[in-house]
């Protein structure tokens, strides 16, 4: 047997405390925004906060961009940190509050009261572990608060969100702004919903009302919203010709790295999104999980890269059931895979395209 994968252990044992202790109650209140409010069908997510307007050319993928110059989605891909949860959560609520191109002029309070009980509290799931003396569950309001609050401060950096009352005193309300960065410290832009003349992904509902965004990790959420992007916008449709047409993509190292900002560990979440089944990977035969290839070298590009296309109805489940189930192979095993009888991935049949990573 394969010796265990600590941060893995780490992972499943934070999900099985947080299930049944915090999360089905968060994913009902992020249902009922949606029943009562204006129920879009996706949450669109501006391409500025993803991606570079312009690629930026690496020379060495050891040394990434520096932190400054990564789109929000990159900077926010961090071991610990709601900051980008909190974000994309954030947009779902305004899309759900007010139509296309409205400000939301009342965001939710940081905390619930009984005047108020929808709050950004309310809308986040999880679980800050306890080693002092007192009362555990107290502790553990009063460090979730603390991780809200941390959260909103990184995001008031970026020019995200703005304080109602001053910098970093959120307690009396904020504002959220644009998710491009075209907000300054003199000149906030409020946020609305981008419209049809604007790049954009859309972010199945799903992914929020079935608990995907509190349970996959930060670089799983940013490699998806590259992956949402590179099947909008550089997909490719084939098998038209088998019946239902199918969108792939595949993205390249200096791609990932000089437009996403995305790093190696980022790329490799694939192996966890496939797993899940939200996405559908297939591996060239040369090609290792690693992502190396036979005969790997420095600056060999003549090999295939990974096909990906979106698993049909891969959000539309129980997050923590599933990320939980494949989390136990994974300790148990040491490697990422499907359930035994799980569908099969629907490009299998089809001859891939030649790309190079």
């Amino acid at each position: 047997m394969r010796p265990k994968d600590g941060k893995v252990d780490t992972r499943l044992a934070h999900l099985q405390t947080l299930r049944p202790r915090m999360l089905e109650g968060v994913n009902q209140v992020m249902r009922q925004i949606w029943e009562q409010g204006q129920q879009p069908a996706s949450v669109r997510v501006r391409q500025a906060f993803y991606r570079l307007d312009e690629m930026r050319i690496l020379e060495d993928e050891r040394k990434p961009l520096p932190k400054e110059e990564q789109p929000f989605a990159a900077r926010m891909v961090t071991p610990k940190g709601l900051q980008l949860r909190l974000m994309l959560t954030m947009l779902y609520a305004a899309q759900c509050a007010v139509g296309p191109g409205k400000q939301w002029d009342t965001p939710y309070p940081v905390e619930s009261t009984a005047k108020h009980p929808l709050s950004w509290m309310s809308l986040s799931a999880s679980i800050s572990q306890h080693a002092g003396p007192g009362i555990q569950l107290a502790s553990e309001d009063v460090n979730r608060r603390r991780q809200l609050t941390h959260a909103l401060k990184t995001l008031e950096s970026m020019a995200l969100v703005r304080a109602n009352t001053g910098p970093g005193r959120f307690s009396t309300g904020l504002q959220l702004l644009c998710e491009n960065g075209t907000s300054t410290v003199s000149s906030a832009i409020p946020y609305t919903a981008a419209d049809d003349t604007e790049p954009y992904v859309e972010i199945p509902v799903e992914f929020f009302t079935r608990g995907w965004v509190h349970v996959l990790t930060n670089s799983e959420i940013a490699a998806l919203l590259m992956w949402f992007d590179r099947l909008k916008y550089a997909g490719v449709e084939v098998g038209a010709e088998e019946g239902e047409p199918l969108t792939i993509t595949y993205v390249t190292g200096d791609v990932r790295q000089g437009l996403y900002g995305l790093g190696r560990k980022a790329y490799e979440t694939h192996q966890a999104l496939d797993a899940y089944q939200l996405l559908d990977v297939i591996r060239p035969e040369k090609r290792y999980d690693s992502g190396k290839w036979e005969g790997y070298s420095q600056g060999e590009s003549d090999l295939l890269c990974h096909r990906v296309s979106l698993a049909p109805a891969g959000f539309d489940r129980d997050a923590g059931e599933v990320v939980e189930d494949v989390l136990k192979r994974r300790d148990t095993g040491g490697y990422w895979g499907r359930p035994m009888f799980s569908m099969p991935k629907r490009f299998d049949r089809f001859r891939m395209v030649s790309g190079a990573e």
